[in-house]
């Protein structure tokens, strides 16, 4: 029918038939555009109401076809479109709808606006877009995630930030042109993603979770960044730099508050010829203590033989080195501390001593004495392992198999990692792999287990920097991984002894474990404290452990302050493991700083999600809002420091802790020891102040001359010795008595005053 035909015998101008249609039309426009592209390709039937009737001008075909009742294909389940096709398909919805249209015509109302063309509503679409685009970044709310992080993605997105996609991400969506994927793009889909991403692509992101590799982009606005860049020296998320830093941390020690507790390391992966004779001579001295362990742990009776091929100058001569470590370690005098070159009958009794301990040790060899004399070898060996032990708490954890772990120093997952015990195995494994840069670490023979099966206990880190201070965060929860075999120094294999998930994944559980511990492995945090109280664990066992795990790391932290660069909202989320030994302290092993958060078993789909929305209530939330929510993150310690913009390249002036950093690439204008030492003087006095106070103690012992003297020159001499002491204002009238120290004085001030802490 044509536009001017009466239908149902009304009678009215053209105009009264625009009305129905444009509400019609106006529905249509609002429904979801996957259903206007599928629309658009099927077929149009023929109207139904007259054959000689025509597109009504000015609405689209399938607005006309919908109008006379035919119901497009891909419409159904539309609750609204099939409320007015019910309708459509009756002959007297069309009267009802054009007496309504007569009706509202003559009463003036508002007009009703004519349907959008599809360029039009792309246009609309674009300017909404780019609405919100605007809006995200005069908020620097623009954010780019590199990897599977969604729980990081999602947690963004719900604070209303727009994400700018890496080129990995939607690789081929990427590649489409705005037009397609405007035609596409509905609320939340790939397509909308995709489509923003492009209109953000020549904006900085405010936000940004990267590789460590990575290069760092969009520096200049300061980015919140997931990455703290430091030194190779003293980057502790390697197993190399934890052994600078675990050198270091000897400056910054305080009952309480930091100090770190980690076996012993060297690096033999270098060409450095004084650390791998420091390490022969570790070997030796464990072989000497190992030894007495051995005895002392034996009854008497068991190890001695009238066929004995063993002499007791052997346990001679791991008593005297046992005695030497002790007088080393109370720095009884400072020969002691002098390396000195082995003489060749020295060469030679260390080498007989290697092979007849070690036929003590590992095939059980016999002793050729008495067993009155080996009950009293029995009560030394224990009383001079006491008093080494009390000096140095870390020989607790060795058993009397003098073990050594050997890993790579920049590899991670339990790759390349090998126990040996031999010390030419050890020198030959790292001498054969220069490349992997392998350090040792003395193995831990003598760990706390659960149900006779060794476990570490993985604990989150997190470091914030502001403008003003680096804050360190520890998570309240935690969980333990366990081996799938039952612990046992007789079999070096890395399913007993290595605990990581990527290695434990590997291997099935042995059929006779215990059936109390987990099949995945894993406990969390409240099924130990549970295991803790069932073995009768004294109260506050727990928080012992956990504020043990806070000294480490804070320590670990402030060692490699020095070499850190502070750069205002550089973040990052360090997985953190520990060992417990036998008295529930913990022992630091290793920290990663792109810690595995897939959720791999039950425990880690709980807990890792939850870390990484604690992570961003941290990192984003609290700048904005201090009293905001973060979760189970706590900050546990704070330094603060205020940075110097002048170009002069001075050290930074710091408010509280005394630290001497720089903003831009470190050009160091005083010795590093002098850097180190200026870090926490306000925790305990430095080294620097002490010696100060032993130049004082000197300037007053200066002998004056005997005799008379003038009055101006005794001016004189007070003004030279106020040259040499650290104050330059004390006068003579201040100068007390003179002291003359002795050589035996001197000594002893100066071992107080260099020994480590």
């Amino acid at each position: 029918m044509t536009p001017s035909t009466p239908v149902g015998g009304v009678t009215g101008s053209r105009n009264r038939y625009y009305n129905p249609v444009s509400k019609i039309q106006s529905l249509i426009h609002n429904l979801d555009a996957e259903l206007v592209q599928l629309c658009k390709q099927c077929t149009v039937p023929k109207p139904l109401a007259s054959n000689n009737s025509k597109p009504i001008i000015g609405g689209s075909g399938f607005a006309h076809n919908y109008a006379y009742g035919s119901r497009p294909p891909g419409a159904v389940g539309t609750s609204n479109l099939d409320s007015i096709a019910a309708q459509s398909f009756r002959p007297e919805s069309i009267n009802s709808l054009l007496s309504r249209a007569r009706f509202t015509s003559s009463t003036p109302r508002p007009t009703t606006p004519s349907p959008l063309a599809p360029e039009a509503h792309k246009r609309q679409m674009r300017n909404v877009y780019r609405t919100r685009v605007i809006d995200a970044y005069r908020n620097r709310r623009i954010f780019t995630v590199y990897g599977n992080y969604h729980t990081v993605r999602r947690a963004l997105m719900r604070r209303g930030w727009l994400e700018k996609l890496p080129a990995a991400r939607f690789a081929k969506l990427q590649n489409m042109s705005e037009d397609t994927l405007l035609e596409h793009a509905r609320r939340g889909n790939d397509y909308e993603a995709v489509f923003i991403s492009k209109m953000i692509n020549h904006f900085p992101a405010f936000f940004i979770w990267q590789s460590k590799a990575q290069r760092d982009l969009c520096a200049e606005v300061r980015p919140f960044r997931n990455r703290v860049r430091r030194s190779q020296f003293l980057d502790f998320s390697t197993k190399v730099g934890l052994v600078g830093c675990a050198e270091q941390e000897r400056w910054y020690r305080e009952d309480g508050v930091c100090g770190m507790s980690y076996p012993r390391f060297y690096r033999l992966g270098g060409n450095s010829l004084e650390e791998r004779l420091a390490f022969i001579e570790d070997y030796q001295q464990t072989q000497a203590r190992s030894l007495l362990r051995y005895v002392k742990e034996h009854q008497p009776a068991e190890l001695i033989s009238d066929s004995g091929t063993v002499s007791s100058t052997t346990l001679d001569f791991a008593l005297g080195k046992v005695k030497k470590m002790v007088r080393y370690a109370e720095h009884t005098s400072l020969d002691d501390a002098r390396i000195k070159p082995a003489s060749p009958a020295e060469i030679v009794e260390n080498q007989t001593f290697m092979m007849q301990s070690t036929e003590v040790l590992k095939s059980n060899a016999k002793f050729k004495m008495s067993e009155k004399v080996m009950t009293e070898y029995a009560r030394l060996a224990k009383l001079y392992l006491d008093q080494i032990e009390s000096l140095r708490p870390d020989y607790r954890w060795d058993g009397s198999r003098n073990l050594w772990i050997l890993k790579p120093g920049y590899q991670s997952r339990g790759i390349g990692i090998v126990i040996r015990s031999s010390l030419d195995d050890i020198l030959q494994w790292t001498s054969n792999n220069q490349n992997k840069k392998y350090i040792v670490q003395k193995y831990i023979e003598r760990p706390l287990l659960v149900y006779r099966t060794k476990f570490d206990i993985r604990q989150y880190m997190l470091i914030t920097i502001s403008d003003t201070t680096v804050n360190i965060w520890m998570y309240r929860d935690c969980y333990l991984r366990f081996s799938s075999q039952e612990f046992t120094m007789d079999d070096l294999r890395e399913s007993i002894h290595l605990t990581n998930n990527s290695v434990q994944k590997r291997y099935k559980n042995k059929t006779n474990r215990d059936s109390r511990l987990p099949k995945h492995n894993m406990w969390s945090l409240e099924q130990f404290k549970a295991h803790l109280t069932h073995k009768g664990a004294a109260e506050g066992t727990w928080s012992k452990i956990y504020n043990g795990f806070k000294q480490n790391l804070v320590a670990v932290v402030m060692a490699s302050l020095d070499e850190t660069e502070l750069v205002q909202n550089a973040f990052e989320l360090y997985g953190c493991d520990f060992m417990l030994d036998e008295h529930y302290n913990p022992i630091l092993i290793e920290i990663n700083s792109t810690p595995d958060l897939s959720p791999s078993t039950e425990i880690t789909a709980r807990i890792c999600p939850q870390v990484l929305k604690d992570c961003i209530r941290v990192v984003v939330d609290l700048p904005k809002n201090p009293s905001a929510a973060t979760g189970h993150f706590e900050r546990v310690f704070e330094v603060n420091y205020s940075i110097n913009k002048g170009a002069d390249g001075k050290p930074l002036e710091l408010n509280g802790k005394q630290m001497t950093l720089f903003d831009q690439p470190k050009i160091r204008s005083q010795p590093r020891s002098r850097l180190l030492r200026k870090i926490l003087n306000n925790v305990k006095p430095t080294t620097s102040n002490k010696l100060e106070k032993a130049k004082e103690a000197q300037a007053m012992s200066v002998k004056t001359v005997s005799g008379k003297v003038s009055k101006k020159k005794k001016s004189h001499s007070a003004e030279m010795a106020s040259l040499d002491t650290p104050s330059s204002h004390t006068s003579s009238q201040n100068v007390g008595p003179k002291v003359i120290l002795n050589s035996t004085t001197r000594e002893n001030l100066a071992l107080q005053y260099t020994a480590p802490k």
